[in-house]
Order: C-alpha cells, then structure tokens, then sequence
C-alpha cells in the first residue's frame, strides 16, 4: 500500500485550549481506516482541519504527496478530499435527482441557462443516475428530499460527495441518528464502495458496532493525543483505549 494522506504533528490551539496536540498519523490508500475517541477528543475539530475548515496551529497535512496544509475546503475539494457531516448537509427544497445534478454541475464547471437547463442534460443525467443506483436511491429520483427517511437523506449527502469524485473521503458519524436497520445499510455500503471503487474512506465514528465492522487500521484520539492505533482486535484488548472509554469494554 502507499499512504494517501500524511498528517505530521498536527496541532491546533483555540486560544489556551488546545484540542489536537501534535498528532501523527497516516492513511493507506484503499484501506478502511477510523478514528475514534470519547467525547471531546478531538475528532471534529480534526476532520475540520483535513478539510480545510480550520487551518492548523501547527503540523503538516499532506494528500498524495502535496502538502495541503491550511488551504480552503473549495481548493481541498478540488484537488480530491471529500466530507460528510454528522448532520444532513443537503438541498432540502430539491428532488434526489437534483441534489446530485447539482454537485455534479458543480464538479464539471458547467453553466446552466433558461434555455439549456440541466435536467436536459442527458449525459449528467446518466452520470446521476449511475450515482444513485449505487446508493439504491435511483427509485427516489424525482422524490423531494424532504419526504425521505434520515437514513435515505444520510445516503443523498454521500452521493453529493461521490459527484465530486475525491479519491479520499472522510465520512463525520456516518451512522449518526439512525435505526438498526440504517445503520446495517450504511456499513454494507461502504464496504461495497471500498470494494468498487477506487475512493479511500476515513471516517470517525462512536457506534464501535460500526467502526469494528467497516475498520481494517484504527487510531484512537484521548484529550486531543494520539492514544493508540492498530488493527481492530489489537483495539478491543487495548487496556489504555478501555481506561479511555470510562472503564468500560470498547467491544461491539
């Protein structure tokens, strides 16, 4: 394997707090890779600096051999790292059909007019099509995405992502708020996108159900540090990641 993303040292201080603090770690290209840690730790404002949200206090963040390090998230779009959310981040007055139209329109640089609108488009339209059916949402094309379920709404925000096709994705709770059921769904998709396509996932997560069936490397963030990282069953024995979780067990 060759790593796809690089992070050296990376820090970043609000003021006196410091919620990430030198932490060092690399991503493998093709390998299901997530980072997990008790509440606070740091997660987010850490995914927020690998997108651009934040720029980093210090340390390096490097993609594919480029250092990225404090660029904006429309430049790290761009150059192949998609996100999701843990909250829906859709166009909630379109159909499932636009919203993925529109990150694609967006992906091409195309312009849309009164008279050449987008939905005439028949080669956008077969690329959306396409996104869809591997979601299992080509039946909701022309539903609004008001009318669907939270899991199915999950599933319409990673296909805005796909339309953008990074080669890298960092997936923020990808299970969060949904059912049993929902929850199956999602890891069944993206173990099939990991197999089917040539995108990295790196996704932070708290459902450990979830993170030790998707997880082929695992590292786990403690107060802002690095705590450990190693293959699912080396985290599940780990004495020091249980002490984290409150004293209790880390097992699914």
């Amino acid at each position: 394997m060759s790593a796809i993303l690089e992070v050296k040292e990376l820090t970043k201080n609000f003021g006196k707090f410091q919620a990430v603090a030198g932490v060092t770690l690399t991503v493998e290209r093709k390998e299901l890779t997530s980072l997990i840690g008790p509440n606070g730790a740091g997660k987010t404002t850490f995914y927020n600096m690998l997108s651009g949200k934040f720029p980093p206090t210090s340390g390096r963040i490097i993609f594919e051999g480029r250092d990225i390090t404090g660029l904006p998230s429309h430049k790290i779009a761009r150059i192949g790292i998609g996100r999701s959310f843990q909250i829906t981040n859709i166009f909630s007055q379109m159909t499932v059909m636009q919203n993925i139209l529109s990150a694609l329109i967006a992906h091409h640089k195309k312009g849309t007019s009164f008279f050449s609108p987008y939905w005439k488009d028949a080669g956008l339209v077969a690329e959306a099509e396409k996104i869809l059916d591997s979601l299992g949402l080509l039946s909701f094309a022309h539903v609004p995405t008001t009318q669907l379920s939270y899991g199915d709404k999950r599933l319409v925000e990673i296909g805005i992502v796909l339309a953008n096709y990074p080669r890298l994705i960092l997936l923020d709770e990808p299970t969060a708020g949904m059912t049993p059921e929902e929850t199956e769904r999602m890891i069944a998709l993206i173990h099939r996108l990991a197999e089917e396509t040539d995108t990295t996932f790196f996704l932070t997560e708290h459902d450990m159900k979830v993170v030790f069936s998707v997880s082929q490397k695992i590292y786990v963030l403690h107060q802002g540090r690095l705590l450990a990282e190693g293959t699912p069953e080396e985290i599940r024995e780990n004495t020091q990641v249980q002490e984290a979780y409150l004293g209790g067990s880390v097992s699914a």
